[in-house]
């Protein structure tokens, strides 16, 4: 599986970006919000997800881990697919789209592009424990589930390259971050290092 890719964006679509990658140009389907952010041009590196179909297989992007960690999540509910994920992706930020489920908000799921209410309920029916348990570990309000799903970066990608869990990471950095500002990337890294292990 390609976990991710690293090159320069050559093109930008209203549903893809094409990457090139040592003279390889890759299409990868992203939802509206991230291509919005995707600058051709620019060196980017995409966390990515490989979906075999029958006929074809799809390469999806995502500009943070925790960002692709909700879609594997989405994609794992029947009747949900990669399509369907993405466009749940496009039409709400993870931070929404977690409310939405612990709040049971069937009318407002219903609104993203293949969700109708049956979706909408397998959804919160499939999901809500899950994030629950997620925010719950840290005492995360879930009316501010952000640290449950939504916040993804260099550092956070750094713990979960040495085994971390996402929430796990997401936690430790967010801590050193409120704690210690000022501190550059390798200094969160190792200050959420020892804060780990010190558990």
């Amino acid at each position: 599986m390609i976990a991710f890719l690293s090159g320069t964006v050559k093109e930008r679509s209203d549903e893809a970006v094409f990457i090139e990658v040592n003279g390889i140009g890759f299409r990868i389907l992203m939802a509206t919000a991230a291509l919005q952010q995707v600058k051709i041009g620019e060196k980017l590196l995409i966390h990515t997800y490989l979906a075999h179909k029958d006929d074809a297989m799809l390469l999806y992007g995502f500009l943070n881990p925790a960002e692709k960690a909700l879609f594997i999540k989405l994609i794992s509910v029947s009747g949900v697919g990669p399509k369907t994920a993405l466009g749940i992706l496009s039409l709400f930020s993870a931070d929404e789209f977690c409310r939405a489920v612990l709040s049971e908000d069937v009318k407002l799921l219903s609104k993203a592009p293949g969700v109708g209410q049956k979706t909408a309920q397998r959804l919160i029916l499939e999901l809500k424990t899950t994030l629950a348990k997620e925010t719950a570990q840290f005492s995360v309000n879930p009316d501010n589930a952000t640290a449950a799903v939504s916040t993804g970066d260099d550092a956070v990608a750094a713990l979960e390259a040495l085994g971390y869990e996402t929430v796990v990471a997401v936690k430790a950095v967010q801590t050193v971050r409120a704690t210690t500002p000022e501190l550059d990337l390798q200094e969160v890294i190792k200050g959420a290092l020892r804060l780990l292990i010190k558990e």
